[in-house]
């Protein structure tokens, strides 16, 4: 897919704009605790055709995209699983050079939960 530069500046401008939405927002708080993925881990199977299916990547990137586009630290944790037995995570979401908060935010999680402990079922 090509961009003409007028459709790569538009982005740039939301990028820039998302960056500083961001930015007032960690005016007001030192977290923001939001999900990794917009839907359970996927199977394995569905990861052998994710190639094929651009809505799945999607999903898949809808709420990590933001910040690496940002450029705002992040970390992922797990937090879970669903009934037929993938992965559900959350991430923090620190300001920018906020590092060490979510460290110490990921530290605090881990300590009081075992999530971290666990582990899904490999199949084939």
């Amino acid at each position: 897919m090509w961009l003409s530069g007028l459709d790569y500046q538009k982005i740039l401008l939301r990028r820039l704009d998302f960056k500083g939405r961001l930015r007032a927002l960690f005016e007001t708080i030192d977290l923001l605790l939001i999900p990794a993925q917009a839907s359970a881990s996927p199977t394995t199977a569905e990861m052998a055709t994710l190639g094929e299916d651009p809505a799945m990547i999607a999903t898949l990137l809808r709420y990590t995209c933001p910040f690496d586009a940002s450029g705002s630290p992040t970390i992922t944790l797990p937090c879970g699983f669903t009934d037929a037995g993938t992965p559900v995570a959350f991430q923090f979401v620190a300001p920018h050079f906020r590092e060490e908060t979510l460290f110490r935010a990921g530290y605090a999680y881990q300590r009081a939960t075992d999530w971290h402990r666990h582990h899904p079922a490999l199949t084939a």
